[in-house]
């Protein structure tokens, strides 16, 4: 029997609004006016911030990635490249970051890297609507002491939507599209085994999402097809996992793993809205599931309110607090540069629930609010 997943959204609603530390980590310029795809992650005493940055527009010929770091909240380093814009045939390469993972003796940076194809690229840039991606591979850099980096290394690994996640067993667990690696090595990069619903529903797949591959099953209403990627995962003290996957509709969908993520049941639809965009689930220090996005379904993709949710059982999410709903424009014309508040990741720490962001997909952002006050 299936669960219930759902958020119980109203969307008139009122709903409170907390009280955030916010803080500015990359602001566009000319030249270099998208920014996107942030993660966070806590290592040896100092945080660390990467996401990506293109010309103009979303993963467009060029795009690279980033680092800002800082001891503490208020105080960050200048962005700086990380990962420079690479050649490509017949343009320049692509470059996006899938997320950090810190163990007590490294650092990882996994990242993808693809190309155009000829017929996909018009004036030097990707062409507005269908394109065809080619040379699809992943890539992991280390760094011991912060600063020194290790050269790009491929990787077998189709994860990549949010960095890898310890189970109750101590397994890692990475989201992908519709693939969520596992590995037994603590270490980050040794040892993933691609498991998903990628396989079983190949027949619908189309190639070259960003995390993994997506998916295109019929839904409920049986009129839209659910178009399955961006994944995050919570695991039930039951010890069941749920990873919940962006659809393309007003509703995430949820496929389960019942053998520690060995195998996943087939995806159906949760009563959980969203806005056709990315998502990040966590539990806070006390055991409270949270969620972090943009549930309003309405208007589709314009990613309006940035919300956090929580829940006692990770299944039922009736509590929701607004992080962040200014309105704003951005200062850049850019393809496909949809939606305010863009792509969540989030970390607890000291007491902290922290959320890296995007603003209009051309400036990055990071706010914290006190755990004992949710």
């Amino acid at each position: 029997m299936k669960p219930t997943i759902t958020n119980h959204y109203n969307i008139g609603a009122k709903r409170p609004k907390l009280l955030c530390e916010d803080q500015t980590i990359f602001l566009p310029e000319e030249g270099w006016s998208y920014a996107h795809h942030p993660y966070i992650a806590r290592f040896q005493e100092r945080f660390y911030l990467v996401f990506s940055n293109g010309h103009a527009w979303e993963d467009d010929v060029g795009q690279r990635i980033m680092l800002s770091t800082a001891e503490n909240f208020e105080e960050w380093s200048a962005p700086s490249v990380l990962v420079d814009s690479q050649p490509g045939d017949p343009c320049e390469a692509v470059l996006i970051p899938g997320g950090l993972y810190a163990t007590q003796e490294h650092l990882v940076l996994y990242f993808t890297r693809f190309e155009y194809t000829e017929e996909s690229i018009q004036d030097g840039h990707r062409k507005p609507g269908g394109h065809t991606r080619k040379n699809w591979c992943k890539f992991y850099m280390t760094t011991e002491d912060g600063s020194h980096w290790s050269e790009p290394v491929p990787i077998d690994f189709k994860g990549g939507n949010h960095a890898p996640r310890a189970l109750q067993s101590g397994r890692l667990l990475s989201c992908g599209g519709i693939t969520f690696p596992y590995s037994d090595n603590p270490d980050g990069i040794h040892g993933w085994v691609n498991v998903g619903i990628e396989e079983k529903y190949a027949e619908h797949n189309q190639p070259g999402g960003v995390s993994g591959g997506s998916t295109f099953l019929i839904s409920h209403d049986n009129r839209r097809p659910a178009g399955l990627c961006e994944s995050s995962f919570i695991q039930t003290d039951d010890g069941v996992i749920h990873m919940l996957m962006r659809s393309g509709t007003d509703y995430l969908w949820c496929t389960e793993s019942r053998d520690d993520g060995a195998s996943w049941s087939e995806p159906f639809r949760t009563d959980f809205t969203d806005n056709r965009t990315k998502f990040h689930f966590g539990r806070l220090p006390n055991g409270t599931f949270y969620y972090v996005g943009t549930p309003d379904p309405f208007p589709p993709r314009t990613r309006h309110l940035l919300v956090l949710s929580l829940s006692e059982d990770g299944l039922d999410y009736r509590r929701h607090f607004i992080l962040r709903d200014d309105q704003y424009k951005g200062q850049y014309i850019g393809l496909d540069k949809n939606g305010i508040y863009g792509y969540p990741d989030t970390m607890t720490h000291d007491g902290y629930l922290y959320v890296a962001y995007s603003i209009c997909k051309e400036s990055i952002h990071l706010l914290r609010v006190p755990c004992d006050t949710l």
